[in-house]
Parts: structure tokens; sequence; C-alpha cells
């Protein structure tokens, strides 16, 4: 990863674990576990080749509210209804031509189109 592609809020994966990013650095980033209690998550400074991106999925769109129609022209299409329209061609994930990949991707084209959503994985 890159942490020009990061931002705070977004959600990674280190050591196989979901993470929080808390801050942005040239090299690293620190992250926390969603999991813990605020008041006792502490944050922990990695560097960025140690954290991964977690893929979009189906599931995870689903968990957050989005429906799926599926479209049977040619192939493995559908359309997903939720927050904001997204269109599937086999595993791939798109808004408008841009690419979601990675969670993290849904989470920055939320905030720019103004949604107030935390995502669940």
């Amino acid at each position: 990863m890159d942490c020009k592609d990061l931002t705070i809020g977004d959600y990674v994966k280190h050591n196989g674990t979901i993470k929080i990013v808390d801050a942005v650095y040239l090299c690293s980033v620190s992250v926390h576990d969603p999991n813990e209690p605020w008041g006792v998550a502490l944050s922990k400074l990695v560097h960025v080749d140690d954290i991964e991106p977690i893929k979009l999925t189906e599931e995870i769109l689903m968990k957050n509210g989005w429906r799926k129609e599926p479209i049977t022209i040619d192939g493995d299409y559908a359309d997903w209804y939720g927050e904001i329209p997204i269109c599937q061609e086999e595993d791939e994930f798109n808004y408008e031509r841009i690419e979601l990949t990675y969670a993290h991707t849904l989470q920055h084209l939320l905030r720019l189109v103004g949604v107030q959503k935390e995502i669940e994985l």
C-alpha cells in the first residue's frame, strides 16, 4: 500500500486483524483495533508495508445495506442499490467508472459525496 492512498478513519488489515487508521505519515500509519473501547484502544505506529487493504466484497455491501439486482446481459453483472448506486462486473465494483476495489476506497467515495456512514466489516 501507499500512504497517499489512506486517510484517517480508513479500515486496513495489520497482522490479519482489522484496524482503523488514526494518522498518516510519510512511510507509516498509526492504527488501532476498532473492537477495543476507545479509552482502552491504543494506537500503534506501523510501516505501510506491514498493512494491507481489505478487499471490497458482496458480503461487505450487503452488511451495509446495499441490495443486489442481477443483470443477465452477456455475463455476470449486477447493480447494487444503497447509499450510492454501485455496478458490478464479476468481482469488480465501480461507481461512475471509479473502481472500488477495497473497503477504504468505498469509504473515501462515501465521504466525497457527503454520505456520513460508518462501514461495517
